[in-house]
């Protein structure tokens, strides 16, 4: 199996040291690694969002499943703080695997939507000799590998639900369920239109709603 790790930096020396310090810690580990770098064009007010949503774009499409941001990002001699990519992505997808490498934690650190564990200090990263560099590694594996496990027993839960929906047709307690696994998944990768959505004739979702709307009014009225 083969797992991809985004990567967002400017500098192509910084880029080959990410490389190089997580190809060194890979022994053992059951799956190979391969990234993919981001394209950072545009001015300092586009930036951001254009990388976030092509982030967003292969994390939907499952094309990365790991991300790592370099905090300070100068382009076309403006300055880009990685967090700022970084709240995007996890607003969006809250439970994606996303580092910030830096050479100032402190600075991350006092950015409140910022986790503290997620935050790598660079120049001890990049030393793959020392206790840091293997355990931040692996913690980025297992982070990984975590995600894309929850991602798959989601998704394979939510297609038996929507097997067992059409033979068995609408009731509120698989309703229910379903809309469950749709919001667990949409922490995971952004889903636009859910399935069952997609799943649903008009008429039944009109029917589903009614039942819902009239069962919370019996439910209002009860002494």
């Amino acid at each position: 199996m083969e797992y991809i790790i985004g990567l967002i930096d400017e500098e192509s020396i910084e880029l080959g040291n990410i490389r190089r310090t997580i190809k060194t810690h890979m022994d053992n580990i059951g799956f190979t690694i391969s990234f993919k770098e981001y394209l950072l064009s545009g001015g300092a007010d586009t930036l951001t969002s254009n990388v976030t949503e092509a982030v967003i774009e292969d994390i939907v499409s499952n094309s990365i499943n790991s991300l790592i941001i370099d905090y300070k990002l100068m382009i076309e001699s403006a300055k880009i703080e990685g967090t700022d990519i970084y709240k995007m992505v996890l607003d969006r997808v809250p439970r994606f695997p996303v580092v910030i490498l830096t050479d100032v934690p402190d600075d991350c650190y006092e950015k409140e939507f910022v986790d503290a564990d997620k935050v790598y200090w660079k120049r001890h990263f990049f030393k793959i000799e020392g206790d840091y560099s293997k355990d931040k590694t692996r913690n980025l594996f297992l982070n990984m590998e975590r995600y894309i496990r929850q991602r798959s027993e989601l998704t394979l839960k939510l297609q038996e639900l929507l097997r067992k929906f059409e033979t068995v047709g609408f009731s509120q307690d698989l309703y229910q369920e379903i809309i469950s696994i749709e919001n667990d998944l949409d922490n995971l990768f952004p889903q636009g239109q859910t399935r069952i959505e997609k799943a649903l004739k008009t008429d039944d979702l009109k029917q589903a709603v009614a039942l819902l709307q009239e069962a919370e009014k019996m439910i209002s009225v009860r002494p």
